[in-house]
């Protein structure tokens, strides 16, 4: 009988679903909105083929830092409106000039985020910009498997969980640049879904389209908004603002279980190009430009140095040299995925008592949280002093 990843580890890559080669697996949805693989026992014939590709039980070779840089593109539109530097968009846009094919994550008119293959420049706009909800690749591998059976050439880009499978998947094949997305985590579709449709009804008006980090707002506010379809801009709101989805999100309270377990959050990595936000710019060695709209690259393995070196030649981006050590402690998930907050275990318990009804069990948590904000400076002073005193009668 096989054994696959267990739930707590499951990233719900779908690696397992794809290589079955009686199509014995399916993503099934638990009764919180988690998608797992479920295997038809009847079916199957103990090939043990699913156990072999998954990047939980098999994890891919793993290679540690050799650079890093503070980089962004040189197009300032290009910069505005992207999630830091706009690097993984002229990773994109340097790829499709050189002849291969790309892939990213693209929003789909149900709000649904999946992986998509792109062949031209238009088709690259939708991978722009974060977004803050679990994705699927499940229909693109068979893309990629034939385009590089028949010798095209892939950039593939997505999360760590994403990028191991594919790297699992396609291991025997040498024409692939693949870029990892540094990811803090993955709340299920389902409770994006039920968030903007709580929003509809509350607004009695019908979202069209959504972004996480509007820029119109400034990418680095975080914003969250919704559009109607005439494009008029019907939400918007931050995690101060008390927004569930963004409260869930940025406090690290409604991923999938695997994120506070996941074995790539480490300085070690999946990916041949490390791309995140810069977080810890500056703090040691002085930086002399703008520290907003900066992407941190890290190139973690010789062909990701060739392709980022090729790109920097093109003279589209500007890139400065950094030190492994910055981008690290800047970044902790460079270095170990999220703890587990007592917000996060109460969530655990609300949702499951809410019966997955994510509204129900978030709303205790963001007022608490929306409570915390509004309290009196004197009150975060006095946490201060007593969190010192602790530290000095523990000396």
């Amino acid at each position: 009988m096989i054994t696959l990843a267990p739930q707590e580890m499951c990233t719900g890559c779908g690696a397992c679903v794809f290589r079955c080669p009686h199509s014995c697996i399916r993503m099934e949805s638990d009764t919180i909105g988690q998608l797992y693989p479920v295997v038809n026992a009847s079916s199957c014939v103990d090939c043990h083929a699913c156990e072999k590709v998954c990047p939980v039980l098999h994890p891919p070779i793993l290679h540690a830092p050799q650079r890093v840089y503070a980089a962004w593109t040189n197009d300032d539109v290009q910069r505005s409106t992207s999630a830091s530097g706009g690097i993984a968009y002229e990773l994109y846009r340097y790829a499709l000039s050189q002849g291969y094919k790309v892939v990213g994550a693209s929003t789909n008119p149900d709000f649904s985020v999946t992986l998509k293959v792109a062949s031209k420049e238009e088709d690259i706009i939708p991978f722009k910009n974060s977004k803050y909800v679990f994705s699927e690749g499940y229909d693109v591998f068979s893309q990629i498997r034939e385009g590089l059976e028949q010798g095209e050439k892939f950039l593939l880009v997505g999360v760590s969980c994403q990028i191991a499978a594919m790297r699992k998947l396609f291991a025997r094949y040498d024409n692939v640049v693949y870029v990892e997305i540094l990811c803090h985590g993955m709340p299920p579709f389902d409770y994006l879904r039920q968030h903007i449709t709580m929003l509809e009804q509350k607004l009695q008006q019908k979202a069209h389209s959504m972004s996480f980090r509007d820029p119109k707002y400034g990418t680095k506010t975080y914003t969250f908004t919704l559009y109607d379809e005439q494009g008029d801009n019907i939400y918007a709101a931050r995690t101060k603002d008390g927004d569930s989805y963004q409260y869930g999100y940025h406090r690290s309270v409604s991923y999938r279980e695997n994120c506070y377990h996941c074995p790539f959050a480490k300085q070690e990595r999946v990916g041949d190009i490390i791309l995140c936000d810069f977080y810890g710019l500056g703090k040691k060695t002085p930086f002399f430009y703008d520290k907003n709209e900066v992407s941190c690259v890290l190139i973690e393995t010789t062909q990701g140095q060739s392709f980022f070196n090729s790109l920097l030649s093109s003279n589209v981006i500007f890139a400065e040299e950094r030190t492994v050590e910055e981008a690290v402690n800047g970044n902790p998930r460079l270095s170990r995925p999220n703890e587990k907050t007592t917000e996060r275990l109460k969530f655990e318990r609300y949702i499951i008592e809410s019966q997955g009804n994510y509204e129900r069990a978030i709303a205790p948590l963001v007022i608490a949280y929306v409570k915390t904000l509004n309290r009196s400076p004197i009150y975060y002073r006095w946490l201060g002093l007593k969190s010192r005193l602790n530290k000095f009668l523990k000396r």
